[in-house]
């Protein structure tokens, strides 16, 4: 948009708009305000002397000449940003911007019967053209269909195969009482722990008695009740970014951000989604 348009456009939607605050809009593209100052005087006087807007007590109005040249340029805009979008190779990958820009055409043009005979006239596609584009959205619409109904097949059979899942839920009692439900595998006699703070680690495995190495230790099965309830206790303040994982032989729970996210086969991790 030139200058002279931006600030009749500035004008039309401030009518009566002092010379100060016109300024102050107009000014944000310039680099200082003693250009943007000279160069707003300057298209002013223009405008005043052209008719396109009018200067009373120091405020300014637009007029109809001043609305009819606006509209013109955002009329032409309309019209070449269309026959732009059109000329793209694959039109239809950009299908939300061309049926938005049709939708304020169609709309404009029931309004405005210049607007509807400019566009007559300088579209540069046809409504054949519009139904290729059509038929090329339609297809695709099919194979994405398609490719949607496959991935969902493949992850029913990843499910059936038991393949890795995970899912997060907050930090909270009923939370605990899942976590010590699905960590009752008769298999497991002890569960590794490991921090990522050796701090955090010393602290937790000198609550429960057991030894530390580093940032690891060992919590025996009996122990499990015992290691939870510190959690719950500790989990929601743990520091930012740290974390504490427990390992079972199938799963693993990690307590970080206040809540607590199980990773293992699919048919244990549903057990947690419940």
């Amino acid at each position: 948009m030139t200058t002279k348009n931006s600030i009749l456009l500035i004008v039309k939607q401030n009518q009566g708009i002092d010379y100060n605050s016109l300024l102050n809009k107009f000014s944000s593209s310039y680099s200082n305000i003693n250009s943007a100052r000279a160069a707003l005087s300057r298209s002013l006087k223009d405008l005043t002397t052209f008719g396109f807007i009018a200067k009373n007590n120091n405020r300014y109005f637009i007029l109809e000449k001043g609305e009819s040249e606006i509209f013109s340029e955002l009329k032409n805009k309309l019209v070449i940003s269309l026959n732009d979008s059109l000329k793209q190779k694959n039109p239809s990958d950009n299908i939300d911007s061309i049926a938005g820009k049709m939708q304020t055409m169609i709309e404009r043009s029931k309004q405005d019967k210049a607007l509807l005979k400019t566009s007559k006239s300088s579209l540069d596609f046809s409504v054949s053209d519009l139904e290729k584009v059509e038929e090329n959205l339609q297809a695709k619409i099919r194979h994405i269909d398609y490719i949607a109904k496959v991935f969902r097949e493949q992850i029913n059979s990843l499910k059936e195969l038991d393949f890795n899942d995970s899912f997060s839920r907050p930090l909270d009692n009923d939370s605990i009482l899942l976590l010590r439900k699905i960590f009752s595998s008769p298999q497991d006699s002890e569960f590794a722990v490991e921090c990522l703070s050796p701090e955090t680690a010393e602290a937790l495995s000198a609550e429960l008695g057991v030894k530390c190495r580093g940032n690891s230790f060992s919590v025996p099965k009996e122990l499990m009740e015992k290691l939870a309830s510190i959690l719950m206790l500790k989990g929601q303040a743990l520091p930012a970014g740290d974390a504490v994982k427990i390992f079972s032989s199938s799963l693993k729970a990690e307590f970080s951000n206040a809540r607590i996210t199980v990773s293992g086969p699919f048919s244990a991790v549903q057990e947690w989604k419940k």
